[in-house]
């Protein structure tokens, strides 16, 4: 059975002008203002995914991809698409009408892939923003983008600037009236608020690729097709690299490897033996915290432990270089980041806790320092069994038990006012018979699921209500 199209209550005239023209060199602002504003006026209804794929409700997008394909040379294209989806996903009036738009932005941006070639294909999914730097004014985004200070990327600024080939951009004319939303759209209340937070988008997202904008923007139906997982599947297993040499003089450019002109060095990069390093790194970390626990030398200070504190500065330093890179919005994305912050900071903990008893002399505290110590295995496990998320069964787990975790954190207030209203309720009640931290204690036991503990002492709380309360 097929779900019916939602049928809009507005009919907005359409004119040719009002499928934007994006040159070449246009600001990313500008650009991603332009597709939202077509996207506004082209969905004026609630769609889902397969409505606006397979019905009419899809239909205005069509112009947008045949101008994208046909005419459009930006080498962000893509990205701002995403970027867009990403916009529309944070409006919080209206969110169905919102949703459907964000999937319009997907839709219109998986349509676009599949117009593009390999090397095309590759070019836009792994084009990375520039970083906009105080001393430098970008005058654009498109392939032939330079900037005054006209420095290339080297290996000191890895995951950062993009390089820039010297092609002419296209002599497309200028928009005449680039998605014009119809004042007689109630959308128009949102144009506002839309291009305000699209202002700082490019400086937001500076550094970041489509694809890792799509991980930002929870783009899942965008990065489950076929020719965006082919490319992901490459960059994993090495066939499109990044940089091609070690060398400090080395530029960062996505390409297809080809192992005949590449250092073999530069394999050390690729994901798939990256992840190897990183598992035999944790399997290490785990034996000198396990040999560091059972030596628990409280005197001295072990070879061991010297070991552990060198595994922990280096892991933190590696945290630290990957935030910096990645930047913050891509770095949250990932699970493990809150898993890997937190066996940082039980380790700082440690080593500072550690160095006040043994400066002290006192076994109280360094008694504390291993105790501490102690709680690391709450993260340093389940963080190295990270490596069951590859295989497709256990990686699905992760997304369910992320949003356990989220919908917990949201229902989290509601436990928090009901056991204050039972606290009050009860303390009054039994305010001659038990003190407030009784009966504080007794709440947070029934409440863990030791309802029995609550009929024990009912009668003490009041004899005439004390059952049915509980």
């Amino acid at each position: 059975m097929t779900v019916p199209t939602p049928k809009s209550t507005r009919f907005i005239a359409w004119t040719e002008d009002d499928v934007p023209t994006i040159d070449i060199n246009e600001d990313f602002n500008a650009v991603v203002q332009k597709l939202s504003h077509y996207i506004i006026k082209a969905i004026d209804a609630a769609y889902n995914y397969e409505q606006l794929r397979t019905t009419i409700a899809g239909h205005n997008l069509r112009p947008l991809v045949f101008q994208l394909s046909e005419e459009c040379r930006y080498p962000a294209i893509i990205a701002a698409l995403l970027a867009a989806r990403y916009s529309f996903g944070n409006i919080s009036e209206d969110p169905r009408l919102a949703e459907s738009r964000a999937l319009a932005c997907e839709l219109v941006a998986f349509d676009l892939v599949l117009t593009l070639s390999e090397k095309e294909l590759i070019d836009q999914l792994l084009y990375e923003l520039p970083v906009i730097s105080d001393d430098d004014e970008i005058v654009g985004l498109g392939i032939g983008v330079t900037t005054p200070n006209n420095h290339a990327n080297n290996e000191s600024s890895p995951l950062l600037e993009n390089q820039r080939h010297n092609i002419h951009p296209s002599p497309l004319r200028p928009p005449q009236r680039p998605s014009r939303v119809s004042p007689l759209s109630s959308n128009s209340i949102l144009t506002p608020k839309i291009d305000a937070d699209q202002d700082d988008l490019a400086d937001e997202m500076a550094g970041l690729n489509a694809l890792e904008i799509a991980a930002v923007a929870n783009c899942k139906k965008f990065m489950s097709q076929k020719p965006v997982q082919a490319v992901v599947e490459d960059i994993w297993n090495g066939n499109i690299i990044f940089w091609d040499s070690l060398s400090t003089n080395a530029k960062k450019s996505a390409k297809i490897y080809n192992k005949r002109t590449a250092d073999p060095f530069s394999r050390l990069r690729v994901p798939k033996y990256q992840k190897a390093f990183q598992v035999a790194f944790f399997i290490a970390f785990l034996v000198l915290y396990y040999a560091v626990l059972v030596q628990r030398n409280p005197r001295s200070v072990t070879v061991t432990e010297v070991l552990l504190y060198v595994w922990i500065a280096a892991f933190a330093y590696d945290e630290i270089v990957e935030l910096r890179d990645a930047g913050f919005l891509f770095y949250q994305t990932d699970f493990w980041s809150i898993w890997d912050l937190a066996i940082i900071l039980v380790g700082l903990a440690f080593f500072i806790t550690r160095v006040i008893g043994l400066v002290k002399d006192s076994s109280y505290i360094t008694d504390v320092a291993f105790d501490i110590l102690s709680m690391a295995a709450l993260f340093l496990v389940p963080r190295i069994c990270s490596v069951a998320s590859l295989n497709p069964y256990f990686g699905s787990l992760l997304p369910v038990l992320k949003e356990m975790t989220t919908a917990f954190c949201k229902f989290l207030p509601v436990i928090l006012i009901l056991y204050l209203g039972f606290l009050t309720t009860f303390t009054m009640l039994a305010r001659d018979r038990l003190t407030l931290n009784e009966v504080s204690w007794l709440l947070i036991k029934v409440f863990f699921g030791s309802s029995y503990l609550g009929f024990d002492v009912a009668v003490q709380i009041s004899p005439i209500f004390g059952y049915t309360l509980m």
